[in-house]
This record gives C-alpha cells, structure tokens and sequence, in this order.
C-alpha cells in the first residue's frame, strides 16, 4: 500500500536527517526489564534528589506522584514522550478528531503522536523539516510573529491570502495558486509552496474561526495543488461551542499536521504540547528530536499524567470548558469596556474565541507610532498590528488586545487612555484640515 509522498515537501537539510542509533535503540528497549542493560548512560536513580513530589488541586484534593513515576519523570524516556501520555492523547484525539487514517488498517499515512516542548517546539520543528531558501508559506492577512520569525530569516516567505470571517477565502487562495503551474507526480506547487499555516480557532491575533465548510473547501485545493496544511489549534478549547470539525478529522491523505498544547488549558509553563503527524513526516519530527531536545520534560509530562489519570478524558474534558467559559466571560467584559470608552474611534469584530480583541483604530493607517510612543509612555502595552505581517515596511491599523489576564478595573483605565490619544490624533488631523 503506497502512502503520501513527502520527499518533495522536505528541506535539503531534513532529507539528509536519519534517526539517531543511540536513540533509536534506546526508545525501542529501554521500557523491557528483561535486558541487561549495558548500552545506555542513564544515571543512577537512587543519587536522584527528590524522593517524593505531592500536587494539591484547586478543589483542596492532594495527589501524590509514586515513587515508581517520580522515578520514570527523572529520567531519560522514549524521544517522542511518556508511553502512558501518548495512549491518553491517543484516545483523546480519536474521540474529538478520530482521523481518517485511522480508520485503514496498516494505513502508511495513519497519523501519530508525539510530545513536544509545548507546541511552539512542534511549530518550529515541522517548518524547519520543511523549508529551503525560497520556498512559500500559505498563510491569511495576519499571521502569529514567532511563525515569521522561523520562516523570514531562512529566506523564504509567507504569502498573505484574504480571509474573511470564516478564514482565509478559497477564491482567492485558488486565484493565487493559479499563477502557478499544476504540480507533476512528485512535485509541490511551484517547487516552492509547501504548506498552509492557521490558528483555526480563536485565531491569533484575528479571533476569527474557520467553519467546516471553509475547511473543507481549503482542504480540496490542498489535495490538488499538493501542500500541507499545518494546524496550529492552541486555543481550541477557548472555543464556543460546539467545537468544529479539526482540518485533522478532514484528512484523508495523510496532508495535515496538528499542533496542540496544554499551555492554555493547563499551564504554560509545563513547556509540553503534541503534534499529530502522518507517519512519513512523524519519523523525521523524532528523528529531529533525538539529537535536539531528546524529547520533552518527563518531569513535566508525569504532572501532566497524574492529573490525567486523575480526571479521566470526562475530567478533562469538563476541565477545559470551564477553562473555556472563563475566556468568554473576559472576552465579554472586554468587548463592554471597549464599547464604552472606543464607539466612534475604532472598531473590531467579535471574536469566536481565543485571548484577544483585534482592534482596528479609525483614521489611523499606522498603529505603530501611537502604540510605541504615546501609549507605550502612558504604560499601556498592545501589540501594533504590523508585527503580524511579513516584511519590515508593514502599516497596519490594527492592534492585538488581550483580554486573558487584565482585570476589569485595568482594563478601563487602558482602554481610557486609548479613547483619549485617539481623540487628540483626530483633534490634530480636524486643525491641519482648517
């Protein structure tokens, strides 16, 4: 049974990449007690420093870490994370997503799993496999800066496609693609265009969400110009309901990888996230891994697995929309305030979901000046709407506010100062016309 092939989508670099010897006979072995084991330099556990590590949880309910996984969590594990971690995230993922390439026994496309050092590590490893100087990424009007800080510097770029509020819109992305010819057997678009990138949910900084429909349609023109789609679905959770169908439970042809993380809906600083890929591009991702980070934290994996444990998918579940009903709670209050103190002097479209209002200021072509100067003097940060737009000469009315952690008081001292700086920028332009 042939699969999808992926040699046209790897960088020169990623083509030459080969798994480790050492690691690979060490996550293949390590877990069997019943060798003698005379290969591996792992430390001795009884010269570790902690004995016993205890979690008390919000409701007051204490959970202790065995010695036997407080054992596991301090020591070296499998590259691509904690057996028991990815059989949860494994049932996890079918229960919301169930991927089609699950559904083919011995599919050579079938999805797998690995942890990642939250899902930027997974976000950079996967474009780094990809990309050689020139090459092009798909990607909507304004796209999350740390993704353009890993594509510009390798000389390659990101091609903005207009979205609406559904997402990035088909007519144009097709009239784009159009420019170039149709990829052969083997090829991608252009020999350059080798992915499209999204936030699908609560998009980061827009807020808008990508409908089934406008997933399905981008998927089609995935499969006929031959590019992969990178999911990069951080804020999932923080979604109205009822959740969307991922792009991943879409994928029939083994064209999509999926980033996810517990940063938002546990703790960020855990630094531990997984990506869902198609096997091909899978082995490559660990292979990467093993010479890099060597995978993630098994401390940081064990709390995560304890609380798992603890709650079942059910708990985690309930868990994460409670997490989620508290962001829409911050996004109402924030919308309220901007509604009382910006009406007339900007305006922003409510987001489905996610951390973030996007605000456009009326009258102004360049939020740079006043957000690096008058506002930023007044000790009121935001982020200037050019940060998420390749290229260094970028002007953009925008500014990305966050809702996520600002009480209501701050934010109507914020959202003050910005009424007033607005009003002296439109008194100065109404003088000059005089």
């Amino acid at each position: 049974m042939s699969g999808m092939d992926f040699s046209p989508f790897f960088s020169k670099v990623a083509a030459r990449v080969v798994p480790s010897p050492l690691r690979e006979f060490f996550d293949a072995l390590q877990t069997d007690e019943t060798y003698i084991k005379l290969a591996g330099g792992l430390p001795e556990p009884e010269l570790f420093p902690l004995k016993s590590v205890a979690l008390t949880l919000p409701d007051g309910t204490n959970l202790e870490i065995s010695s036997k996984d407080l054992v596991a969590g301090l020591q070296y594990d499998a590259t691509a994370g904690r057996k028991e971690l990815i059989v949860f995230l494994t049932d996890l993922t079918k229960r919301l997503h169930d991927p089609p390439t699950w559904r083919t026994p011995g599919s050579p496309d079938a999805h797998c799993i690995m942890t990642s050092c939250g899902a930027q590590d997974g976000q950079y490893k996967v474009l780094d496999l990809l990309l050689n100087e020139g090459d092009i990424i798909l990607a909507g009007d304004y796209v999350y800066p740390n993704v353009l800080a890993v594509i510009i510097p390798r000389g390659c770029s990101v091609q903005h496609i207009h979205s609406d509020e559904q997402g990035i819109m088909p007519d144009h992305l097709e009239a784009y693609l159009r420019q170039w010819p149709k990829p052969g057997p083997g090829q991608v678009t252009g020999g350059k265009i080798k992915a499209f990138y999204c936030v699908p949910n609560g998009d980061n900084p827009t807020g808008i969400r990508y409908t089934e429909a406008r997933k399905k349609a981008l998927y089609k023109l995935a499969s006929e110009y031959n590019f992969l789609i990178i999911e990069d679905d951080a804020y999932y959770f923080l979604e109205q309901r009822p959740l969307y169908k991922s792009f991943l439970s879409l994928d029939v042809e083994g064209r999509v990888v999926r980033l996810d993380t517990f940063s938002k809906t546990l703790a960020p600083g855990f630094r531990v996230g997984y990506v869902t890929a198609p096997h091909g591009l899978y082995r490559k991702l660990v292979a990467v891994s093993q010479t890099s980070t060597q995978g993630t934290s098994n401390l940081c994996q064990t709390i995560i697995l304890t609380l798992l444990r603890k709650w079942g998918i059910e708990g985690f579940l309930a868990h994460c929309e409670n997490i989620g009903a508290y962001y829409r709670r911050r996004r109402e209050a924030c919308e309220r305030i901007a509604k009382k103190h910006l009406t007339g002097l900007a305006d922003w479209r409510s987001p489905s979901g996610g951390m973030f209002l996007w605000v456009r200021f009326l009258g102004v072509q360049d939020s740079m000046p006043l957000v690096m100067g008058q506002l930023l003097e007044r000790k009121c940060l935001m982020v200037t709407g050019s940060a998420f737009v390749a290229g260094t000469d970028a002007r953009s009315p925008y500014v990305r506010i966050s809702f996520s952690l600002a009480t209501d008081r701050k934010m109507e001292e914020g959202f003050a100062i910005i009424a007033e700086e607005l009003k002296k920028i439109r008194e100065d332009l109404e003088n000059k016309e005089q």
